[in-house]
């Protein structure tokens, strides 16, 4: 309920800790000029839900929105996509990027590592400003390496798409899998200072507005 002038919220897959309905009314209500901009085969399901009302616009991969100022593009990511038993991979999922005329970002939600699926997303986009990237829920790999990133893949997706600046997100909220919540920010910096690249981080405290220049 604090956050207000929201023009857009984006959705890039219909897990529940990414497309929670109740956030999503309240948000509406706050809010009542958003946008909702998903996947393919989101907008049934938000229908369903009670966010009838609510613009909404769906995308697949490669493809834009029609938005007035800044461009909104739908991306692949390496993840998959389910509210319930019957309902395995209905509803498409994917990643972000936001462009306006001086800034580029690329807002990744969930994904595991598929370094030649995001050489393709560079190849379209010739590199990033900003990179919002998932570093948690990696543990036990053997489950999580085919849906999340660790810190260190995290980073290696971030050089495929030549990024300038590394924002951290999903990580030290939900408890999701077997790492300590305060794990992946330490992994990260300890991989980010292997690889030559800590000044590119830019870890933002949880709820801290960060204003792009």
């Amino acid at each position: 309920q604090e956050l207000g002038n929201i023009d857009y919220v984006l959705i890039s897959h219909v897990h529940y800790d990414h497309c929670d309905i109740p956030t999503l009314k309240l948000i509406a209500k706050h809010n009542p000029h958003v946008e909702i901009l998903s996947p393919l085969g989101a907008t049934s399901l938000l229908n369903k839900k009670g966010l009838k009302n609510i613009k909404k616009q769906e995308a697949g991969w490669f493809q834009k929105y029609k938005t007035e100022k800044n461009t909104l593009c739908f991306l692949p990511a390496k993840h998959w996509s389910r509210r319930s038993l019957f309902d395995l991979n209905k509803v498409l999922w994917g990643s972000f990027s936001i462009a306006s005329e001086k800034i580029k970002i690329f807002f990744a939600g969930d994904t595991a590592e598929d370094l030649e699926l995001f050489t393709e997303v560079h190849n379209v986009f010739q590199g990033f400003d900003y990179c919002l990237m998932p570093i948690g829920a990696y543990k036990p790999s053997y489950v999580m390496q085919s849906e999340h990133v660790s810190p260190k893949e995290a980073l290696n997706v971030y050089q495929v798409l030549k990024g300038k600046c590394f924002i951290p997100m999903h990580y030290a909220t939900f408890d999701l899998s077997d790492e300590p919540l305060e794990e992946p920010i330490q992994y990260l910096k300890q991989e980010a200072k292997r690889m030559d690249i800590a000044d590119e981080l830019c870890i933002i405290p949880l709820g801290k507005p960060f204003y792009l220049e």
